[in-house]
């Protein structure tokens, strides 16, 4: 990658919920969600000026959708950050941030203990484990029982989605994963990002962006840092962004 990084999450950055006329479709475990045709299209031209990069807590499956339909649109993606850190790479040659872990004996470990919350696992992440639990209450109760069963020398991160329940390596998240990929061009990068999850990263890198109905911490960040606020929402707000990063 030589050109200056554009980092961009997934959900609620470039995908949202809202269906309109011209759009690509997202298909998702219980909802879909859309990439506006106009998004793909500023893209297109900014892939002349900037490297395309995913950063998103989705597993590869999740985020397969929308890398094949960028490239049918002519839209090349240079670098991912997946799983919320715990994946990272390009679309052809991913890395696990720890390889070495035993993820079947850690899940084993935590179905074993008592008093949890019901969930299921979601088997298409590689690098770290994700429980999906029936609501936000009890992923949130899922990750109290799980924080307390898990000991420091386990060295995991805990991390809550929505219903979702990551257990991933403690030192993982998309900036370190961003830095891995990277290298010293991370902090030049422009990018835009909705939450929680994104602050490591857009506090670290040249131009933030970012959603005025966001995570409040987040917006601050961005407006301390002098990166760029958007006045609207969904897919314009992000057509917004993107205008901006292009001018």
């Amino acid at each position: 990658m030589n050109k200056r990084p554009l980092i961009l999450d997934l959900d609620f950055t470039l995908l949202h919920l809202e269906s309109q006329f011209g759009v690509i479709e997202v298909p998702g475990r219980t909802r879909s969600a859309y990439l506006s045709l106009n998004v793909v299209r500023q893209l297109h031209d900014l892939q002349n000026r900037f490297d395309l990069v995913l950063a998103t807590a989705r597993s590869w499956d999740g985020a397969l959708w929308v890398v094949e339909g960028l490239e049918a649109n002519g839209v090349a993606i240079s670098g991912l950050v997946l799983e919320d850190g715990a994946l990272w790479g390009t679309p052809d040659d991913l890395h696990a941030w720890d390889a070495r872990r035993d993820w079947d004996h850690l899940r084993a470990s935590l179905e074993s203990r008592r008093g949890c919350p019901a969930f299921e696992w979601q088997h298409d992440f590689q690098a770290c484990l994700v429980a999906r639990c029936a609501d936000r209450e009890n992923a949130a109760h899922l990750m109290e029982s799980w924080a307390k069963e898990i000991e420091p020398r386990d060295q995991l991160r805990l991390f809550r989605d929505g219903r979702k329940v990551y257990a991933l390596p403690q030192a993982a998240d998309k900036w370190s994963a961003l830095q891995r990929l990277l290298g010293e061009s991370a902090r030049r990068a422009a990018g835009a990002g909705d939450g929680k999850n994104d602050l490591c990263w857009l506090k670290e890198i040249t131009t933030p962006a970012t959603f005025s109905g966001g995570d409040a911490a987040l917006v601050a960040c961005v407006q301390k840092r002098g990166g760029y606020v958007t006045s609207q929402s969904g897919h314009e707000g992000i057509e917004e962004i993107l205008q901006f990063l292009g001018a």
